[in-house]
């Protein structure tokens, strides 16, 4: 039995001519559970449909069974072990739907992504809502997206723990052939989506799920059936909305050079910290070297008309050349690199572009690193000096410099095996340019779990010795000569 909660009821509000009804499949009716559910709720006269289902149907055919009883347009779909952190929720579900007047089926979590194997949670940065859990006196929660006020966010398909169906724009109802309880929702979602019925993601609403879900034969079974039931149609993306800030008159451009190859699962992120920089003047330019993961190759095609993004497609080629060409397809004064799984925080371009215009002798600069994921930290960096850059690398690649700088040397060098960054760093000191330190933790290194950096940035890390001797005899010939 589900502990009751006191909940906040913010005003009732009188009856709305859009009301809605509450309906949830249950072993035993908990009157206690349905009480909280109409208190909790916040709007008058809604309409509670339990049904009592021992386990002799299936859950696609009690909420089908609920959907037909009921006599409002709204349905909430819900479970009976869920919660609410205030109360008046129904009427933000009504707002919802009179704001979002095109959306079918709304939730509290869900995902723009859907892989051929039916497991949308395989990429976490196409996840989005927050989602509270208790189990077993432990707590804790979900945050799949930042949350976003009164605001939806448009998603392939949503959680059913709490899932709200608008029947007048539905096209399809839950498909009996899903036995048990689970994939349910998955099937339902997807078979709307591919009718063009809106779904989305709501955040003013915070539930907590006591369970902690849970899979089975049953389970596999029902994945295995979707897929092979929607295998002409997986995969799915949706695109994701990165807005960008009016362009300031006085701000220089900045290229954000980022090569990329497979390993797109952290993109979303990163792009996200590029787009919530305090400067507006900036472009992405984004060069796939030859990828051919299923996931990577839909999100880049989304960017494709992003008007401040530019993808480029080629054969694999390796980091060096691929980094090339992101520099020289860009337009930007100035240049970041920036792997597609890190991130930068506010004030490192701005901070950045006002040192080179300064100085047009400094290149590159360089900050503190925040490291994150596996491992966490801030890691400052060395002041720089020749002697120390000689020695071997201190800063990392994604460091700005002026394409000034960059076209006075060889660019980065396509024989290297490693260590890429360094040289070029070592090019730019032989012309004349000098490094600059911003003591600030501005950029985040994400470190992986047990799967290494994945993608075309990593750098060679085997035969550093060699790699090392051969930059200083490169350096020193310059010199020499």
């Amino acid at each position: 039995m589900l502990t009751i909660k006191t909940v906040e009821i913010t005003g009732l509000v009188q009856q709305e001519t859009n009301m809605i009804t509450i309906g949830y499949s249950t072993k035993k009716i908990d009157p206690e559970f349905r009480e909280y559910i109409e208190k909790s709720c916040g709007l008058r006269g809604i309409e509670v449909i339990p049904f009592e289902n021992p386990g002799t149907h299936s859950l696609t055919e009690a909420y089908n069974i609920i959907l037909e009883k009921s006599t409002n347009d709204i349905v909430v779909l819900c479970h009976d072990d869920i919660y609410f952190e205030k109360g008046n929720w129904g009427n933000k579900v009504v707002k919802h739907f009179k704001r979002n007047p095109d959306y079918g089926i709304i939730g509290a979590a869900g995902s723009k992504y859907m892989p051929k194997t039916g497991m949308w949670w395989e990429i976490p940065s196409e996840m989005y809502g927050v989602v509270n859990h208790e189990h077993e006196g432990k707590k804790w929660t979900s945050k799949y997206s930042e949350p976003k006020g009164n605001k939806l966010d448009h998603t392939v398909l949503v959680d059913g723990l709490f899932m709200v169906v608008n029947k007048a724009k539905i096209k399809t109802k839950f498909n009996e052939e899903v036995k048990g309880f689970h994939f349910y929702e998955v099937d339902f979602c997807f078979r709307n989506f591919l009718e063009d019925v809106k779904i989305g993601v709501f955040y003013d609403i915070r539930i907590t799920h006591k369970s902690i879900g849970m899979t089975n034969d049953q389970w596999e079974l029902n994945r295995q059936q979707f897929v092979t039931t929607h295998k002409d149609n997986l995969p799915v993306i949706l695109p994701t909305t990165y807005n960008k800030k009016t362009v300031k008159k006085d701000e220089p451009l900045v290229t954000l050079a980022m090569p990329i190859y497979n390993y797109a699962k952290m993109l979303n992120p990163c792009l996200n910290s590029v787009f919530n920089q305090d400067y507006t003047n900036f472009e992405v330019v984004i060069v796939n070297d030859g990828s051919d993961d299923e996931y990577c190759l839909l999100k880049l095609k989304t960017l494709e008309s992003h008007d401040s993004i530019k993808v480029i497609h080629k054969e694999n080629t390796g980091v060096s050349d691929t980094r090339n060409i992101a520099v020289k397809e860009g337009k930007g004064e100035y240049i970041l690199p920036l792997d597609a799984d890190d991130m930068i925080l506010p004030g490192y371009l701005k901070t950045g572009v006002n040192i080179i215009r300064k100085n047009p002798k400094i290149s590159p600069v360089y900050c503190d690193t925040v490291h994150a994921g596996e491992m966490q930290g801030l890691e400052k960096r060395p002041e720089w000096s020749q002697e120390r850059l000689l020695q071997g690398p201190f800063i990392v690649n994604s460091s700005m410099y002026s394409r000034e700088a960059y076209e006075s040397i060889e660019g980065y060098n396509t024989e290297m095996k490693g260590w890429v960054d360094y040289d070029l760093w070592v090019q730019m000191m032989d012309a004349g340019y000098e490094g600059k330190r911003i003591p600030k933790g501005l950029f985040v290194y994400y470190h992986h779990e047990s799967e290494g950096k994945g993608s075309v940035s990593t750098s060679a890390r085997q035969n550093m010795g060699e790699l090392h001797k051969t930059i200083i005899d490169r350096h020193e010939n310059r010199i020499n000569n």
